[in-house]
Order: structure tokens, then sequence, then C-alpha cells
């Protein structure tokens, strides 16, 4: 099951993370927490949408991580692309990971810049598939911009993203929407862990989750899908 993370400059070798942001700020300083915990001599990258993030990344690694420096690069366009009909690492990213074999730390925030609601499926299968692939001395992770991956059935793509990941990176904002839809990672309330167990007891007494069985899987009530479709539609404008 996924593990929550509490700083990303732990995750381990071998993992495969989902990190969820609420902000630009956010996303960067995830970014670049997971960078400074690169082991000693490992290489790593992280793509970013345009070169005015690169800079200002780098710029935040110089205090944190100044071996570093120089390894967040811009990306001008997705980090996936289409191959054969299934989305896969775009070539800068398949050229990259295959010119270092001995493991990476990697990562990149472009996935849901470029977020299309027609392809969530192929999203999935794109996760389900990199999860898949041999990783045992690297560490990658998965940026998400919680804003931005749809508003339509959010319980049921958290929880597909939740599958395919072995850990997670929750976001701190104390917007209600977010605060719900991280609670849909983990199947069931039996299985959330202790991070989001006053979520859980927010959301129940306010009506916006029908919690039921431990066992069962959470349910959006009505009220619940309109926190979250407001907030969907406040912030919709880039960063």
């Amino acid at each position: 099951m996924t593990q929550v993370l509490e700083d990303p400059a732990d995750l381990p070798l071998g993992s495969h993370a989902l990190s969820f942001h609420a902000s630009a700020e956010e996303a960067r300083d995830h970014a670049i927490r997971f960078l400074s915990g690169t082991p000693d001599g490992m290489t790593a990258i992280y793509w970013v949408p345009d070169a005015a993030a690169s800079a200002e990344y780098n710029a935040k690694l110089a205090d944190v991580a100044p071996s570093h420096v120089g390894c967040v690069l811009p990306l001008g366009h997705s980090q996936v692309d289409w191959v054969d009909g299934n989305l896969r690492p775009a070539p800068e990213i398949r050229q990259f990971l295959g010119e270092h074999p001995g493991g990476v730390t990697a990562g990149g925030d472009t996935l849901t810049k470029y977020w299309h609601d027609d392809h969530v499926d192929e999203q999935v299968e794109y996760e389900m598939w990199f999860d898949a692939q041999p990783r045992e001395d690297s560490r990658f992770i998965c940026p998400y911009d919680l804003r931005r991956i749809g508003t339509e059935n959010p319980p049921e793509l958290l929880g597909e993203l939740g599958r395919h990941h072995s850990h997670v990176v929750l976001s701190s904002s104390a917007e209600p929407a977010v605060r719900l839809l991280q609670l849909f990672i983990f199947p069931t309330a039996g299985e959330l862990p202790p991070q989001l167990g006053e979520d859980l007891d927010w959301a129940t007494e306010q009506g916006y989750i029908a919690a039921g069985d431990p066992m069962s899987a959470l349910r959006l009530t009505p009220a619940g899908q309109e926190v979250v479709r407001e907030w969907g539609g406040r912030t919709t404008v880039d960063w």
C-alpha cells in the first residue's frame, strides 16, 4: 500500500512516489527537498516547463543542495509522449534513463501542466506501466497539481494513482477540496494513515464524505462534490 512520506528528501531507492501540491511554491519546495536527498554520487535530474522555472529551482538548490545546481532543466512539452497509442516517457527522458543504467534520482513537473481530461485512462495506464519497470537503484517522483487533475470523478482517479505508486507526499494546503481529495489515495477509511485521520473526521462531520464501514470505499457526498467543483472553478488560471 502507498506510504505517506513526510519529507521528500527521505524517498528511498526503488521508489516511485506521488507528490501532491496546490501551489507553485509547494511544487518547488517538494522538488527541492526530493533532489536534496539524492544519494552521493547519483545523477539527479528534474524537468520543469520553462527556463524561468528552471532558473528559480536551481537558485533554491544553491541554498539547500549546492552540489545539484544545474540538474533542473526546462522541457518545453510534456514528459510523456504517444508511442504506439500509449503514453510513454518523452524521447529526452528515455535517452537520459538509457544513459544512466546504474540508477538516477529523477522527476518532472509537466504531467499536469499538459493534463487532458480526455486522456485520464491513458495517464493511469502510463503510471501502471512505469510502476512495473525495474527501479531498484533509482528514485522517481511524479508531481501532480491537485487543481488540474479533473473534478468529474476525482475519487476514482486518485485511487488509481495511489495503487500505482509506492509513496505519496501530501499537500499541506488547508483548502477544503485538497483535504477531501487526498483521502481518496487510500482504498478505505480503515486503511487511511494517521496523517489523514483528522481530515476524515472533519470531512465526515461536515457531511462531505460518506464513510460507512471502515472497510468500505469512501464516497463524496453531493456537498463534497460541490466543494471540489467550486475549488476547481476558482483555480483554473495558470500559476
